[in-house]
């Protein structure tokens, strides 16, 4: 007789655990609850003490990531280096984790989701606009930055490029793309009081794609 499954008393993590695995592996749409349930190892009805719909799982781990990017940028907020280098750290951190989530970036750029796509990224502004803002406000000492409402005026960059670089709404090319990141890079640049060139540098230095190009 074959060993019966042990399921850990967290079973609203056993069932997203389960759901990203398997929204990495066949995309959102095409998983069921039924397919969610059956990875946890759980009776379905388990599934509805937890969420009210896969889309309300789907809004959890869309919380989840942002925290996660939040804490990601936290960390690397105190690397060594002066506050460029750990502004552009804490920025590329956060887009890493975002790129290791591409089932759920896909998903919350869905037509059907576009309102838990705004909510996400209220969230995202939301908690990481102090993180950056902080960085900035360190380096104002060393006239590194200049910026009189340092938090703010991250907050309306953040928000920014989130409309125009995220969620595929303008369906840029890859040429387009990268043209309008460069000009926003050099915006944030002239934002937060930076020498011309400095963040652009950086970041193309990093490796960000396009980011280098005139």
């Amino acid at each position: 007789m074959p060993a019966r499954r042990t399921v850990s008393s967290d079973r609203g993590g056993d069932l997203l655990a389960s759901a990203a695995r398997l929204f990495r592996e066949k995309g959102v749409r095409a998983v069921s609850v039924d397919d969610i349930v059956q990875g946890a190892g759980v009776a379905k009805g388990t599934f509805y003490l937890y969420f009210k719909t896969k889309d309300d799982l789907l809004a959890k781990l869309a919380e989840a990531v942002v925290q996660q990017m939040a804490q990601a940028a936290t960390d690397a907020s105190h690397a060594e280096g002066g506050p460029i280098e750990r502004f552009v750290a804490a920025v590329l951190a956060m887009q890493s984790v975002d790129r290791s989530q591409q089932y759920l970036v896909d998903a919350l750029n869905h037509p059907e989701n576009t309102a838990l796509h705004d909510l996400t990224n209220v969230a995202l502004v939301r908690q990481v606009a102090p993180i950056l803002a902080a960085i900035v406000e360190q380096g104002r000492d060393d006239g590194t930055f200049d910026v009189e409402d340092a938090q703010a005026t991250i907050e309306f960059l953040l928000a920014g490029q989130a409309a125009l670089l995220g969620g595929g709404h303008f369906n840029w090319s890859l040429g387009e793309h990268a043209r309008r990141l460069r000009a926003t890079i050099i915006i944030i640049e002239r934002s937060l009081g930076v020498a011309a060139g400095r963040l652009v540098e950086q970041f193309a230095a990093a490796g960000l794609g396009g980011v280098g190009a005139a």
